[in-house]
């Protein structure tokens, strides 16, 4: 499962849920303004709060929006 820790006014991480659309990805968002528990999640996989991270197996992970990163992760999954 593809999660994209992101909060709703963040140009990049609408960046990054545009791009998984177009590419047909299905993904989860995690809003870190919404869900403490999401906020928690992000700081656990990436050790800082900065978004957006994109991540299919809660370790590895994408911060920010890049493209070769992103598809480098896809094809792991």
């Amino acid at each position: 499962m593809v999660k994209v820790y992101s909060f709703e006014s963040c140009p990049w991480c609408n960046k990054v849920k545009n791009y998984l659309k177009a590419r047909g990805v299905e993904y989860e968002v995690r809003d870190i303004e919404l869900s403490e528990e999401a906020a928690a999640e992000c700081q656990r996989i990436s050790g800082d709060l900065a978004v957006p991270v994109t991540t299919i197996d809660g370790v590895h992970y994408v911060l920010g929006f890049d493209k070769k990163k992103i598809d480098e992760l896809l094809a792991t999954a």
